[in-house]
């Protein structure tokens, strides 16, 4: 059944088609465009933000990967229930307003981006959507069901598997070695080993978001009675925090980032 889809009212495809846009940047070193995309980013899909509220729902559909069928089928039902106390106003002005920014700070070629999903979030579109009518969401909802559950019936690549026993001991290893570690130096590893699901987007949405934070920190401590004692190191640090702009995800950028996250968090420790 093919039914009407506005791709700028789909708030999964705004995001991601984002988050693509920001991996073009990082490859063709445009800080000032990623610097705009990662401000959009955090203005408008923050956790205290209306499309955030709505994004998190297609997300917990589109990530039904391997699910049991019976499982798909509840998560999809609860999910339309949050959807439903969710302002349709408010998002439509949200995602005008994220539109326009698009438009006039990155340009429209972000909503040409490729997005892998896409098929799937123009379903979950239709499922959220009030104007579906009861036999189309219901036909909606059972192809994301059989996109998301049934497996492949042939597999291309042998891929290892990880046993249920090797993964704990993987598990624990990586706890016990990264014990001290601040729980955003945890989130960068895990989206780091991680990153080969997604091309790393994901990871370098965060890292552009992390550096940005870090930026703030070192600034503010910049201000201070010690921080002004410190100038030369200061200027050092800026210049460290800037080279990473731009760069191409690697592992050296990843213990860079990890780095300043330790230096940024004994600065906020005292």
């Amino acid at each position: 059944m093919k039914l009407s889809h506005n791709k700028k009212r789909n708030t999964a495809f705004l995001y991601e088609s984002l988050v693509a846009e920001l991996t073009k940047t990082a490859l063709t070193q445009d800080i000032k465009t990623q610097d705009e995309i990662v401000s959009i980013l955090k203005e408008f899909f923050h956790k205290s933000k209306p499309l955030h509220a709505e994004l998190k729902l297609y997300k917990e559909i589109s990530g039904l990967n391997g699910s049991s069928k019976r499982v798909a089928m509840r998560v999809i039902e609860e999910a339309k229930k949050v959807r439903d106390t969710l302002d349709d106003k408010v998002l439509f002005n949200e995602q005008t307003k994220l539109i326009n920014r698009i438009n006039k700070k990155v340009g429209e070629k972000v909503f040409d981006n490729f997005v892998p999903s896409y098929k799937n979030l123009a379903s979950i579109y239709q499922i959220f959507s009030k104007t579906t009518s009861i036999k189309a969401r219901v036909l909606m909802e059972n192809s994301v069901i059989n996109e998301l559950c049934v497996k492949p019936l042939v597999e291309t690549v042998e891929k290892p598997k990880l046993s249920k026993a090797a993964y704990k001991i993987f598990t624990d290893k990586f706890n016990k070695k990264y014990a001290d570690f601040t729980e955003n130096q945890k989130t960068l590893l895990k989206l780091y080993i991680e990153s080969v699901r997604d091309q790393g987007l994901e990871l370098q949405s965060y890292i552009n978001e992390e550096i940005g934070d870090i930026k703030k920190i070192v600034e503010d401590y910049s201000k201070t009675e010690e921080g002004q004692s410190l100038s030369e190191s200061i200027d050092k640090l800026r210049a460290d925090i800037n080279s990473l702009r731009g760069q191409l995800l690697s592992e050296e950028i990843i213990k860079k980032v990890l780095k300043l996250q330790a230096l940024a968090e004994e600065i906020k420790n005292g």
